[in-house]
């Protein structure tokens, strides 16, 4: 069974995931499936619409 996990976090360049700030890094999770783990990374872009260079992305776990 796949689970997922959301990371958010501040990075030098967003559109990058290596490039996340190891002090900001944050998981959540597990999910179960892949719609509750997209529903929960859209409530931490949403969250901080304002912050460029955070990203919330989805990894499997």
């Amino acid at each position: 069974m796949i689970n997922y996990i959301v990371v958010e976090g501040t990075h030098k360049n967003p559109n990058e995931i290596e490039t996340i700030n190891k002090d900001s890094r944050k998981e959540h999770g597990p999910f179960n499936n892949k719609k509750e783990a997209e529903a929960f990374a859209k409530s931490l872009i949403q969250r901080n619409i304002d912050d460029f260079y955070h990203r919330a992305w989805i990894l499997e776990k």
